[in-house]
């Protein structure tokens, strides 16, 4: 039952922190804002993916991998249409680039 009294959770606007100097430097979120995928700028010149879900579910109440698995990719170009094969939502959704300060 839902708690009609309860404010309702905001979800976290962040962007993940990768080690071995991998970058997200895309975002797209779903218009429900509970889904997101990053394209990710590799250090060794590569490209790929990184998906992640928010689960509401109020043990968790954090973002989530939806375990799609990307490959590597030698473009940005192929790695945005390889985004929009695995989540074709992210057609209909603007692109964010990663701030400057982030």
């Amino acid at each position: 039952m839902v708690d009609k009294n309860k404010p309702e959770q905001q979800v976290p606007d962040t962007w993940p922190l990768f080690i071995h100097g991998h970058v997200a430097t895309a975002r797209w979120t779903h218009l429900d804002g509970k889904h997101r995928v990053y394209l990710i700028a590799r250090s060794d010149g590569l490209f790929s993916h990184s998906g992640e879900y928010f689960t509401d579910d109020p043990n968790e109440m954090c973002w989530t991998p939806d375990n799609v698995h990307a490959g590597l990719y030698d473009s940005e170009q192929i790695a945005v249409k390889e985004i929009h094969a695995a989540y074709p939502w992210s057609r209909d959704v603007p692109r964010k680039t990663r701030p400057a300060d982030e």
